[in-house]
Parts: C-alpha cells; sequence; structure tokens
C-alpha cells in the first residue's frame, strides 16, 4: 500500500512539474502572440510567482519519490542490470539526475547573482522532450 500511495504522489508530481514546463514552452509564448506586451508580461509573472511557491516542493518530491520507487526494483538483492525493467529505469535515472543538475545549477546561479551559461536559455525545452522521454520509458518498463 505504501508503494501504491509514494506512486501516486510520484505521478502527481509529475504532471505538476511537466505541466509547468509545456506552459512555459507552449503555452506562454503562443499567449505573446494575442495579448500585448504588458498583459503578457503580467500572465507570466502571475504563473511565474504562483510556480515559485509550488515548484520546488514538488521537484524535491518527486525526487524522494523516485528514489523510494528506485530502491524497491535496484538493490543488492533485486540487482542492476538484470532486466529490461531495471536497464530502462536506470537510463530514467540517468535522464531525470540531468534534469535535476539543471535545475541545481540554474538555482546556484540565481543564488550567486552569477549569469548562467546562455545555453540554459534552451534549458526548459531540453527539459520538456528529456521529461516526456521518462514519462514513455515509464511505460515501457512494465511492457
Amino acid at each position: 500500500m505504501s508503494y501504491t500511495l509514494v506512486l501516486i504522489i510520484h505521478l502527481l508530481c509529475a504532471i505538476i512539474f511537466i505541466g509547468f514546463v509545456f506552459a512555459d514552452v507552449i503555452v506562454l509564448p503562443a499567449m505573446k502572440k494575442v495579448l500585448n506586451e504588458k498583459e503578457h508580461q503580467n500572465v507570466v509573472n502571475a504563473i511565474s510567482g504562483r510556480a515559485r511557491k509550488i515548484f520546488p516542493l514538488a521537484v524535491l518530491t518527486l525526487i524522494l519519490t523516485g528514489g523510494f520507487m528506485f530502491s524497491k526494483y535496484i538493490n543488492s538483492d533485486a540487482g542492476m542490470f538484470n532486466s529490461s525493467l531495471q536497464i530502462l529505469l536506470l537510463i530514467k535515472f540517468v535522464l531525470a539526475m540531468i534534469i535535476t543538475g539543471g535545475i541545481v545549477y540554474s538555482l546556484s546561479c540565481k543564488f550567486l547573482k552569477k549569469a548562467p551559461n546562455p545555453i540554459m536559455k534552451h534549458f526548459h525545452k531540453f527539459v520538456l522532450v528529456v521529461g516526456v522521454c521518462i514519462v514513455v520509458l515509464a511505460k515501457l518498463m512494465f511492457v
């Protein structure tokens, strides 16, 4: 029962995470075409303000619940590369850690008041693609 509860929490956090990134990459730029600059900035500020409150907790919970579920399928008894499920899970783990590394880097730049690498302008696009890949891998793990 605890695994099921953790899985549900993990899925809800993944929806929040990918949903915010989707909105940032797909929806908000489309709104820029129909709103004037001030209206668009007001919408972005409203969404970003709310996201700054929810997003960190959702990401942390996503990582913690993912780690809990990871330990069920990869551990000293189950092994690491014994099944296609474990291999796909390890690929998911690596992709998730790349995203986590980008988030940590972005936050550290913000706190240190340092300009991030220019490539980070495209980080949300990367996260959206990798996030969708992680979701697809999650479904393929149990096929």
